[in-house]
């Protein structure tokens, strides 16, 4: 990002087919976050190019290339508004409210906002107002999710947005993912390995390069660094479980 550093990403070749559930793995600093924000026009590359449907992105005005993508980012921003226009990004009088509500039954939040009584025109935070209302982490992440499924773009995009929750809580909301992707271009970032087991293709990256790609099963029976991470990461999450039932 800095003018004389390294590069964050090199030699950086795939395609995203429509359709595709796919999953873009990788530790911290490996240029996950980076990709998104090049395939969604947020930021441009110094060199390479970005093709929609093989015409170079430079080809599109901006707002074109917003429209194609709902993103949910890892960070959880929630606006001092009214919850109808967090979830819809208009004003409350302009909104679809039959819509939004679609999008939160999906997302696994109508059924918590209606046993708390809590409405479209509720405040949300108490930073401004006492009447305001807050949400748990994993509330946030399905309120991000309800608000990706109301803008209903053709590409949905989750980068990290369960980077903070446990497993149990993480494997949840993917499985909400994956039941609301099937009719769309999906693309997930993780660190984790929650989001592989229902994806048609997953890229391994390390230190911005691909390491290795393939499907879940291929890569397993290569037996290299994505087997390895995998055991490794099981491992962790049955040894977790067994210490927490003792």
């Amino acid at each position: 990002y800095e003018k004389n550093a390294p590069d964050i990403l090199r030699s950086m070749d795939f395609q995203l087919k429509k359709g595709e559930i796919f999953t873009l793995l990788g530790g911290n600093g490996a240029g996950k976050s980076t990709i998104v924000k090049l395939l969604t026009g947020i930021y441009e590359p110094d060199e390479g190019q970005i093709l929609y449907n093989g015409i170079p992105a430079g080809q599109f005005a901006k707002k074109e290339i917003y429209r194609l993508f709902s993103v949910v980012f890892q960070e959880h921003f929630m606006m001092p508004v009214y919850l109808g226009e967090n979830i819809a990004l208009q004003r409350l009088e302009k909104l679809d409210e039959k819509k939004v509500w679609e999008a939160l039954e999906k997302a696994g939040m109508k059924k918590v906002l209606e046993e708390k009584k809590i409405t479209l025109d509720r405040f949300v935070t108490r930073y401004v107002t006492r009447e305001g209302v807050d949400f748990s982490g994993g509330q946030k992440q399905r309120l991000m999710l309800a608000r990706a499924l109301y803008k209903d773009a053709p590409v949905l995009v989750l980068d990290e947005p369960t980077a903070a929750l446990d497993p149990i809580a993480e494997s949840e909301i993917y499985d909400d993912y994956a039941r609301y992707t099937q009719d769309k271009t999906a693309l997930f970032i993780s660190h984790r390995f929650a989001s592989t087991r229902f994806s048609d293709r997953i890229l391994l990256l390390e230190q911005g390069e691909i390491l290795e790609s393939g499907t879940h099963e291929e890569l397993m029976e290569k037996n290299g660094r994505y087997a390895e991470l995998f055991n490794v990461q099981s491992r962790y999450y049955e040894e977790g479980g067994e210490k927490a039932d003792e």
